[in-house]
């Protein structure tokens, strides 16, 4: 049997040297501005369960109305609960592989060994290294039924795979690929293809909850706000190899509308390196996770550029590194890797931010043989003739990879709050307003919980407001510690009901908004879901860069005894 072909295929892309910026003008002394941030509610990530009202005396025309408090998930399957993942109710930190064995339609080039292989023995296999989550590439040309490459038989082969691991217990990623092992032209960014093949996806796999939905395999914008908005709204064919890009809030839209409740993962920017900036999908059902590849590449290659650049999202919504390895062949290649790999794992699991390792089918990148041997990066050199890779540190670690329990206990679900994005670009203490209504029957509002990103929930205001009219309150606990960046604010509704319009944060704790007297700095009101982009590295000594392994080093060799 002829040695099993790459199976990925590498992107490079060009990184300009940063130009200098230009000095500031003198300007006189003018004084401090004191931070203020507002939030029209109704503007934020509404969850079903709480409903958009309208009415002549709110801020903007609208306001949300909370029944109730939010509920917790459904208990069944894997269930996003705030920035944790449950499985079953439990705390949930996918650990395990990608296996390409189902890449190409056909099963031709370099991924027929690994579509040989795939049986009980390898699932067996992960199972011993202590893996819960497999994660399956899929064929973005063989799921379309338009394309010449679908087939019912690619199809019988993924609900024979999907039914393997389930029945051996994993939790199950599916993940359209476009490049170039599964027969694709590496798409830059979702197209009308991804949407017929996710309603293909749906079809066979709507009702298991143990199966994650990622929306399509590493898009190649730049993380930047013209990035990030054809990454989440689409943009033009010229930009797409000639197909209009549709956006990941389109893409996610078409999958629930087939009736899918699956929780979706939606991969970063820059071949899913990167999250810094990651305009927020609206999920009515508050089942969204965010997917990140962490190379450790030039834009990922020093620890202290991966809380800016995917960690920090992990307070807020989950995040899962659902590919990642590190092999001698490649250009990108860093001699180091054999000291930063091992404090990237460490990274990871102190943030539940879980791993799904490439490839356990491929070798010379997990595994040294057919036998699964794991691979080692002792005495890592980079380049071809070496054999080096991230296997026995995987298998050291995989079992690690457990959530730890918050002191308040995991979170309910989104379906239920509404999630307010905050951008912060002054850190220091905020109160926070809110701008609150009594029923029409003049009966007290309920006292809202509100949650801070993975912090426990605090009261918004102090007590209910008795009377119709709209009124801003505060309280002793509404008072918030932010850092600059990017943050989420949950309104998570209270005991009975209540309508909330508006709210404001602003580092003036004796400001009242709307007094006279005393009122808060003119607000710079806060409605887009994006954040500022963490600052480019300055280029390395050549400005020719790649974003992440698409190959092993060499053509995986195949042991002689499975000749």
């Amino acid at each position: 049997m002829a040695a099993l072909a790459a199976a990925t295929l590498a992107h490079v892309h060009v990184v300009p040297a940063e130009p200098s910026p230009a000095l500031p003008a003198p300007t006189e002394t003018l004084p401090p501005v004191v931070p203020t941030i507002a939030f029209e509610a109704e503007a934020g990530l509404v969850g079903r369960a709480v409903t958009l009202s309208s009415g002549p005396l709110a801020s903007a025309g609208g306001f949300v109305h909370f029944s109730g408090p939010a509920q917790p998930p459904p208990s069944d399957g894997v269930r996003v609960a705030g920035n944790r993942l449950l499985r079953d109710g439990e705390l949930f930190v996918p650990a395990g592989f990608t296996l390409v064995a189902l890449v190409h339609p056909t099963s031709e080039g370099g991924t027929a060994w690994a579509s040989r292989r795939l049986g009980p023995e390898t699932m067996e296999a992960a199972r011993a290294w202590g893996a819960n989550t497999i994660r399956f590439q899929l064929s973005q040309r063989g799921l379309d039924p338009t394309d010449p490459l679908f087939s019912q038989a690619y199809l019988d082969r993924i609900l024979a795979g999907v039914a393997l691991a389930r029945s051996a217990g994993f939790a199950v990623v599916l993940s359209i690929q476009d490049q170039g092992p599964s027969g694709g032209n590496s798409h830059p960014q979702p197209s009308d293809a991804t949407i017929r093949d996710w309603q293909t996806l749906t079809a066979l796999f709507n009702g298991d909850q143990h199966v994650i939905y990622e929306i399509f395999n590493e898009p190649q914008n730049r993380p930047t706000p013209e990035g990030w908005e054809v990454w989440r709204n689409g943009g033009p064919a010229e930009r797409n190899q000639g197909t209009p890009a549709v956006g990941h809030q389109k893409v996610l839209e078409a999958i629930r509308a087939t009736g899918a409740t699956n929780v979706v993962i939606a991969e970063g920017g820059q071949f899913a390196q990167r999250l810094d900036g990651v305009p927020l999908l609206h999920d009515p059902l508050g089942q969204v996770a965010y997917g990140v590849h962490p190379y450790l590449t030039h834009t990922l290659r020093e620890p202290d550029d991966w809380e800016p650049g995917f960690g920090f999202l992990s307070t807020q919504f989950p995040v899962v590194a659902t590919e990642w390895t590190a092999v001698p062949g490649v250009r990108f290649c860093k001699p180091e890797w054999e000291t930063t790999s091992p404090l990237l794992v460490e990274f990871l699991q102190q943030r539940d931010i879980g791993m799904l390792a490439w490839a356990f089918d491929v070798l010379d990148t997990l595994i040294a043989d057919g036998d699964h041997t794991p691979t080692s990066l002792e005495g890592f050199q980079c380049g071809d003739q070496y054999e080096h890779g991230p296997g026995t540190l995987i298998k050291a670690q995989m079992a690690e990879w457990r959530s730890s329990m918050t002191p308040c206990g995991p979170s309910s679900s989104d379906e239920g709050a509404v999630a307010l994005p905050v951008d912060v670009a002054v850190g220091g203490t905020y109160r926070l307003w809110s701008r609150a209504r009594s029923l029409a029957d003049g009966t007290d509002s309920a006292v809202p919980l509100v949650r801070l990103d993975d912090e426990c929930p605090i009261p918004a205001w102090d007590s209910p407001g008795a009377g119709n009219p709209w009124s801003w309150r505060t309280g002793a606990a509404a008072v918030l510690n932010l850092t600059p960046g990017r943050h989420t604010l949950r309104f998570l509704g209270g005991p009975g009901p209540v309508n909330l319009d508006r709210v404001i944060l602003s580092a003036d704790n004796g400001c009242v908004p709307e007094d006279p007297a005393n009122p808060c700095s003119a607000p710079t009101t806060t409605t887009s879901t994006t954040t500022t982009t963490m600052k480019p590295k300055p280029p390395e000594p050549t400005t020719t860069t790649v974003s992440r392994p698409r190959r092993p080093p060499r053509p995986p060799r195949t042991p002689r005894r499975h000749r």
